[in-house]
């Protein structure tokens, strides 16, 4: 992968700071933050908890139709297929890469609080979203789907490239997306891993994530459509087995999913210019996190932030989102801070920046660490020429 350059060519994203890209960035540089308060209705308890929606008329709530949930999916795809400038015969050829944590159980649930009947709905599962796609947009080529919790549509990014550099296929759609369901929305309240406060990743006080939801697509292609562009340089995936829904807190995997994705990219940890983390604000995925960068960095972690205060944690949409936010927020010439980060946890030893870094070209690594103990750290650059300072 060191000789290869797999151009970001076109991206789109719809999430809690706005539908298109150049909103969510301004968002972000003015440090603007929407979230909601959602009540457990469902199991009657007499509170709420914050979670960051789309922007949503307010008569459509939560309310999940398949008709709402493929339309902001087809729209996304859509204006990502648009802003890479792709060809009809480009578009057609172009497989999907979808990852996503719930995949169409929002649908499901929605069917099945409408009609009350479980039979509502015959399929809920993989694949069906995919296929979904390429049916809209009359795609010939393959599909593919990744549910791997919070890493998948990181995972999609790093098959898609893959296949690039090796040829068999000339360009990717990547799409990560996940709305609000049930299932996730109380499980997580069930697990105690909601924050009831503003989200602050790697803080001593962090109480937890706060959830949301997100789609998010990018044209990942061998040919550039600006200067600017980002490109995939490398990737690492490593399943830490420590247990059923954690990684083993000592961080010895994630840095070395880091050091993988490094030696990938033919690059030294000296020469990241800034990390964008998991970050998801709960006490064990920091812990961890913060180890195991500590270990791949030598105790000399880069300028690092965490972009799910502004966003929520989009479960498995955040690989290709936070992909989106970041690059962009880097070509406007800015890395943001992390929201409500305060103090220093001393167990941890990570200070995320806390004012904006002015920046404009550089080589960056993206961690994304999954419940169940999947880890996937990508490097990516829009350096005009990173081979002169390649190892």
């Amino acid at each position: 992968m060191a000789d290869s350059r797999i151009y970001i060519r076109g991206k789109a994203v719809n999430c809690a700071l706005g539908n298109d890209v150049q909103t969510v960035t301004d968002s972000m540089k003015a440090g603007r933050i929407q979230v909601a308060d959602v009540p457990l209705s469902l199991i009657d308890v007499g509170y709420s908890r914050p979670y960051f929606r789309l922007p949503r008329n307010d008569s459509e709530h939560l309310h999940n139709s398949r008709v709402y949930y493929y339309n902001v999916l087809f729209n996304t795809i859509e204006e990502a297929i648009a802003d890479a400038g792709l060809k009809p015969h480009e578009i057609r050829e172009l497989p999907v890469f979808f990852g996503s944590t719930s995949n169409d159980i929002p649908i499901y649930e929605d069917a099945y609080q409408t009609s009350r009947h479980v039979l509502s709905q015959t399929a809920s599962g993989y694949g069906n979203i995919a296929n979904e796609i390429a049916g809209h947009f009359d795609l010939k080529a393959g599909c593919y789907t990744f549910t791997t919790a919070c890493t998948s549509s990181a995972n999609g990014i790093i098959f898609a490239a893959g296949m690039i550099a090796q040829g068999f296929i000339k360009r990717a759609l990547v799409v990560g997306y996940d709305l609000f369901s049930n299932l996730g929305f109380y499980g997580f309240e069930a697990l105690k891993l909601i924050s009831p406060t503003p989200c602050k990743p790697f803080d001593k006080n962090r109480e937890g994530i706060i959830m949301g939801e997100g789609c998010g697509a990018i044209i990942l292609d061998s040919k550039s459509k600006a200067s600017n562009d980002f490109y995939y340089l490398g990737g690492a995936n490593i399943c830490d087995t420590y247990s059923v829904t954690t990684h083993n807190p000592e961080g010895g995997l994630i840095a070395a999913a880091i050091h993988e994705a490094l030696a990938s990219a033919g690059m030294g940890p000296g020469q990241i210019d800034v990390v964008k983390a998991h970050g998801t604000g709960s006490y064990q995925n920091d812990l961890t996190e913060g180890k195991g960068m500590n270990q791949a960095f030598e105790n000399q972690v880069p300028p690092l932030t965490c972009l799910k205060p502004f966003i929520g944690h989009t479960v498995g949409a955040c690989g290709v989102i936070e992909m989106i936010l970041f690059t962009e927020a880097v070509k406007s010439g800015f890395v943001p801070p992390t929201p409500g980060f305060k103090d220093v946890d001393d167990e941890i030893n990570i200070e995320p920046l806390t004012q904006p870094l002015s920046i404009q070209t550089g080589t960056f690594l993206l961690n994304y660490f999954g419940f169940g103990g999947n880890c996937v750290s990508l490097v990516v650059s829009n350096k005009p020429d990173p081979m002169a300072d390649r190892l």
